[in-house]
């Protein structure tokens, strides 16, 4: 027998909150929206993480999270789609689906680039002649150029 279970969702993927009340989702947990994949999280960082930018687990607690990371070190969570996330606040990543990635400022990718975590939240392409070769989670659907923000395919765990 099949067991599943639907998830209602009152404020939308863009909901950013600084508590948690009756109708809000568990830090956590996963969404699907049309065709794009959500994971709602709680930021433990210091500094707000912005659209665009990938956040990783801040080993505090479960998926607490933060935009500071290190090239080739970590590997994303999840990148913000919709509202920035400020500090000691929730909301929702993107895991899977099409979104807005920055790129680090001393690097560029062509279409079709893999893409590898890089510091503070940006991205660089994977090359393991540049000094990238971290696993790859995304792949860049058009060139995006140094310190800029471009379309990402994005498949995170």
């Amino acid at each position: 027998m099949s067991v599943y279970s639907i998830q209602a969702n009152f404020a939308g993927v863009s909901q950013v909150t600084s508590s948690l009340g009756p109708h809000d989702p568990e830090v956590g947990t996963r969404l699907r929206s049309g065709d794009e994949e959500y994971l709602f999280v709680y930021n433990a960082g210091n500094s707000q993480i912005s659209p665009g930018y990938a956040a990783v687990v801040s080993a505090v607690s479960g998926y607490s999270v933060t935009v500071s990371s290190t090239t080739s070190v970590d590997y994303p969570v999840g990148v913000v789609k919709h509202a920035t996330l400020t500090t000691g606040t929730y909301g929702w990543l993107l895991t899977k689906g099409f979104g807005q990635v920055t790129m680090r400022a001393d690097n560029s990718c062509g279409a079709g680039g893999l893409l590898v975590l890089g510091d503070d939240g940006t991205v660089a392409q994977k090359s393991i002649s540049t000094g990238y070769p971290a696993a790859a989670f995304g792949k860049a659907m058009a060139a995006i150029g140094s310190g800029v923000s471009g379309t990402a395919f994005l498949n995170i765990f």
